[in-house]
């Protein structure tokens, strides 16, 4: 495995002392394994932890992101910061498989279960080698030997879920580090994914992921179609904003990976070959995927699970285009119905179908300032950093 190309110097605070809000912290930053923290994303946490290194490091953290070989940092602004460090964990192509959202288990697979154990086990023991002084490190990965080994280690772990309960045994090593220790060391992304979790623990905090709208085209009006914009799987519902668009005579343009290649062959690409009103324009970068976002009429994300946050909404609505989604999951935390979008009842695609041809009565202008007012980047770093601060100051006082 490559260490970082140095080791900074770090002097931590006296033993006991409350840290300070001006003082840097060395931060470990630890991302799923199953793919690289790479342009074009896997998904939403991936682009999140890509943001949240880059942002923290900004601000003059020393920040290293321990994450899977073949990862690699990208910035907008062409610049990285000679604060943020990147160390490579070797994991083979195909190693360790994606989530299976259908399954959610059936398909268990010893090998890969055991691997991960493995490969966590290597990050937390260079998290707490001696000479690396870290101050506090935050898990992203939703595995579970992010949660069973981390109440182990002398630096202080935190974790952000980004998915809802949908694994009994993550939730039942989550509630113990909540009854061991009073607190859950965990944080997520949405009032909705909080409640999904409240039979079990209770989240220190949700902490909403920001959107940099800087980097975000915005788009006065649109040019004439719909898009979907997500991995093509059954949970997101690429099927369901094709039946949508149909409904209300309208050209759709769908982007995002082929996750389900059963499902998208069988539901999705007959339907491409049947229909000069569809097209599929595969995985963008996600500057392409930002412009066109900015040109759409709107956004259909009739996603079929409660969604946890979806950043993909949040992203649209600085790109000034309005959603058309349903009223479950976070959905309604980010779209203010009637006037950043159109909010239907799960499943509702006629009355989708009809809230298409509102569109275009709702402001673009306040679809984008209601995400610079609630879902800022610089709100979502001010949060992190002060919730890093209140955990590694408990921890000294014990």
């Amino acid at each position: 495995m490559s260490e970082p190309s140095r080791v900074p110097e770090h002097v931590a605070s006296p033993t006991g002392s409350k840290l300070q809000g001006t003082e840097k912290l060395h931060i470990a930053l630890v991302a799923p394994l199953v793919t690289p923290i790479a342009a074009p994303f896997l998904g939403g946490a991936q682009v999140l932890l890509h943001d949240l290194a880059i942002g923290l490091a900004r601000r003059g953290h020393e920040v290293t992101l321990f994450a899977a070989s073949g990862s690699k940092l990208s910035d907008s602004r062409g610049n990285i910061p000679a604060t943020l460090h990147l160390d490579e964990v070797e994991v083979a192509s195909g190693e360790l498989s994606p989530a299976d959202f259908q399954s959610m288990g059936e398909n268990f697979d010893a090998g890969a279960f055991f691997r991960q154990g493995e490969l966590f086990l290597q990050i937390f023991l260079k998290i707490n080698r001696p000479g690396r002084n870290f101050d506090i490190a935050h898990a992203h990965a939703f595995d579970w030997p992010a949660y069973a080994l981390s109440p182990l280690s002398k630096v202080p772990v935190v974790h952000t879920v980004h998915l809802p309960s949908v694994d009994p045994h993550i939730n039942a090593a989550l509630r113990t580090t909540y009854q061991q220790t009073g607190r859950s060391q965990a944080v997520t992304v949405s009032k909705a994914c909080a409640e999904t979790y409240q039979t079990d623990f209770v989240f220190d905090r949700v902490i909403y992921n920001g959107i940099d709208t800087d980097s975000i085209p915005f788009g006065p009006e649109g040019e004439g179609f719909l898009l979907f914009a997500g991995r093509m799987a059954p949970e997101k519902g690429p099927d369901l904003a094709i039946e949508i668009a149909r409904q209300a005579g309208r050209k759709l343009v769908l982007a995002g990976g082929i996750y389900d290649r059963a499902f998208f062959e069988e539901k999705i690409q007959p339907q491409l070959e049947a229909d000069s009103n569809l097209e599929y324009v595969g995985l963008l970068e996600r500057a392409d995927l930002h412009r066109l976002m900015s040109r759409a009429d709107g956004l259909l994300f009739p996603s079929r699970w409660e969604e946890p946050f979806g950043l993909v909404l949040a992203e649209s609505l600085a790109a000034g285009t309005p959603v058309i989604s349903w009223q479950r999951g976070a959905a309604p935390e980010i779209v203010t119905d009637g006037r950043t979008g159109f909010l239907r009842p799960y499943l509702d695609t006629e009355g989708a179908a009809a809230a298409v041809h509102q569109l275009d009565r709702l402001d673009r202008r306040e679809c984008r300032r209601q995400i610079e007012d609630k879902f800022s980047y610089e709100k979502m770093l001010d949060d992190y950093i002060d919730y890093y601060r209140e955990v590694i100051n408990e921890c000294q006082g014990r």
